[in-house]
This record gives C-alpha cells, sequence and structure tokens, in this order.
C-alpha cells in the first residue's frame, strides 16, 4: 500500500481493496439485514466512498453474494468441515472465530433472507453432504442417514455460531473438544457400527433384531 497525496489514506491492490470491502460488508450485513443495510452503510463500514464501493461491486445483491462466496472459500480452505475428528473442529471453530460476521451471515442470516435462502441453502448442503459421506458406511437407509447428517450439521453449526458469540476465544480448543465428543461422536459410534458383525440368535432359535 502507498500513501495517496501524503493524506495518510492507502491505496491497496485492487484484489486486496475487493478483499477488505467484502469483509466490511460481511460486518454491515449481519449487523442489520440485507434490507436494513445500505450501501453507504457498507462504505462506512469500509471505509471507502461510495464512487470506490461501485467501482467493485454493482448492487448490493452482487456484494452480499460476495461475501457469502468469501466466507464459504475460506472454511473450506481452513477446515474442511471434518466434524469427525476434534482436530476438524478445532479448525472449524479456529475459522469461524477468524472471521465471526462472516460466518455468522452464512449460516444465521443468509439462509432466513428471502433473496439468499435458496443459495445459501446449497451452500449448507455440502456441509451436511460431508456428513452423509462419512456416515454412508454405517447408515444404509438413505432417508436415516440423511436425517442423521443434517442433525449432526445442525447441531454443529449451532454450537459453534453461540460459541464465537458468547464464548470465551481463550477456551476455544477445550470447547471444540467437547463439541467433537458429543455431536461427532455420533459420526464416530456409527463408523464403528460398519464393521461386519455376526447375526446374534437368541436361545429360541429365532434372530435377534440388530439396528
Amino acid at each position: 500500500m502507498r500513501d495517496v497525496g501524503g493524506t495518510g489514506r492507502r491505496l491497496m491492490p485492487r484484489e486486496e481493496r475487493a478483499a477488505s470491502i467484502v469483509a466490511a460488508a460481511a460486518r454491515a450485513f449481519a449487523s442489520g439485514g440485507y434490507a436494513g443495510t445500505s450501501m453507504d452503510d457498507v462504505a462506512a463500514e469500509a471505509g471507502v466512498t461510495k464512487i470506490i464501493l461501485y467501482r467493485h461491486y454493482a448492487t448490493k445483491k452482487d456484494i452480499y453474494t460476495a461475501a457469502l462466496d468469501a466466507t464459504w472459500r475460506r472454511l473450506v480452505d481452513s477446515s474442511q468441515f471434518g466434524y469427525d475428528t476434534a482436530a476438524g473442529l478445532r479448525a472449524l471453530l479456529a475459522a469461524a472465530r477468524r472471521d465471526p460476521a462472516g460466518f455468522t451471515l452464512l449460516f444465521r442470516h443468509a439462509v432466513r433472507e428471502p433473496v439468499f435462502a435458496a443459495y445459501a441453502q446449497e451452500l449448507v448442503a455440502q456441509t451436511v453432504l460431508v456428513a452423509e459421506q462419512t456416515l454412508g458406511d454405517s447408515v444404509r437407509d438413505p432417508q436415516l442417514r440423511s436425517w442423521l447428517a443434517r442433525g449432526v450439521t445442525d447441531l454443529v453449526l449451532n454450537s459453534v455460531l453461540e460459541w464465537i458469540a458468547t464464548g470465551d476465544p481463550a477456551r476455544d480448543d477445550e470447547a471444540a473438544g467437547l463439541l467433537f465428543q458429543t455431536a461427532a461422536a455420533v459420526i464416530v459410534h456409527h463408523r464403528s457400527r460398519a464393521a461386519p458383525r455376526s447375526v446374534a440368535r437368541r436361545s429360541d432359535g429365532l434372530r435377534e433384531t440388530v439396528y
């Protein structure tokens, strides 16, 4: 970055400026909602003029979508949504902690915004798919597998949302470990059931029902 005309304003490279604007937009939208946040609000949060804002994003919808996409890419790159390991959950929580506004915008607000609900749900569905794939060998019924994967995903995401809003950052590792022991333990339990087992028989010769 360099000083512009000795004014103290810093001229950022275009990509860096766009990333800065998107991060500011996530904060503004997470605070005020889509309808309640104007381009003036986004520009003020980003510390730029509306002229600069419109050079990067033509509409409010464009910048909101960019904020969702940027958050999603960072989460995938940094955490891989590994619910079935303590390290994976720690990485997810750390990624959410680094970008709490973006995480909250994507997983709490966007899914409730009429304009973005379908798009946000599509992204959430990809996290559910990860859980479904992990459960694939142990829960064979597709309806039950989909239901359980969604339940685990909702528990993980809502727990992370609550923790980054109210929890002590110094205890993030502890919180992630506890979350792994609860929500992710479901996946570990069902994975252990995937091993072939002999069919138990009762004393009367009938087969025991195994779920």
